[in-house]
């Protein structure tokens, strides 16, 4: 898969850095160069690339709904860390080398460097630091060192989105976001992966544009999409 590559995603993980993700950055590859057969959505196919390119890190690890990012409770607040983390570990620095390691071959993320991706992703700094407990994996926080130690792991719990449509009201961004679960794609006799046809899930998230930002949104709210024309509460893609 990795021969299919053509170009560097920008949330794409350093190599030798969460192997498994690596993988996916290939699946997500495959769907821009046209290689895995899609319904073509009446989209500006730009704009959806932008979109989808920014929520890949937003909705990897199906982060819990909320209506207002500011209203988050703290226990969930972990969630919003680890899109954080995401973010930086796909950045253009997170490379081998930049980032430092402890004793166990850790990466280490600076409490500042992820106060400043979070403002970055969501217009605020977060309210809390705390350890990320993932499915297979942990972010442990270390208060005294002030820093994330990232273990250099691999992950198979992961989305990719797929934006079937957008509604812009005022200076919200209103996207449906089909979810596909990484575990559900599947080759076909040509040994190409193809997306399922059905979404784990779709949901709508809310961005705001930045202009001035190096982030061009941030994520306002993600909340479920309901209504009778869905099929096992997500719309069909194929």
């Amino acid at each position: 898969m990795e021969k299919k590559r053509k170009r560097t995603h920008r949330w794409a993980f350093p190599l030798g850095v969460l192997l498994t993700a690596l993988a996916v950055v290939g699946l997500v590859t495959l769907v821009r160069l046209g290689v895995i057969g899609i319904r073509q959505q009446l989209l500006n196919p730009k704009e959806k690339q932008a979109y989808e390119d920014f929520l890949s890190k937003i909705i990897v690890h199906d982060p819990d709904p909320f209506d207002d990012v500011r209203a988050v409770p703290i226990g969930k607040i972990p969630q919003l860390l680890d899109i954080s983390i995401w973010s930086i570990l796909g950045g253009d620095d997170a490379t081998p080398g930049n980032l430092p390691t402890d004793d166990d071959g850790n990466l280490l993320i600076s409490q500042g460097k992820v106060e400043a991706e979070y403002e970055k992703i969501f217009g605020e700094k977060p309210p809390t630091h705390a350890s990320i407990e993932g499915s297979d994996f942990d972010f442990v926080y270390d208060p005294e060192a002030k820093v994330y130690r990232v273990p250099v792991t691999g992950t198979l719990n992961i989305y990719l989105p797929r934006v079937t449509n957008v509604k812009k009201t005022g200076g919200a961004i209103e996207l449906t976001v089909a979810y596909l679960a990484y575990n559900d794609f599947k080759l076909d006799a040509r040994g190409l992966y193809v997306e399922p046809v059905n979404p784990a899930k779709t949901m709508l998230v809310t961005l705001y544009a930045q202009a001035d930002a190096d982030t061009p949104y941030r994520v306002g709210a993600i909340r479920p999409l309901l209504g009778d024309d869905f099929v096992g509460g997500a719309p069909k893609l194929g």
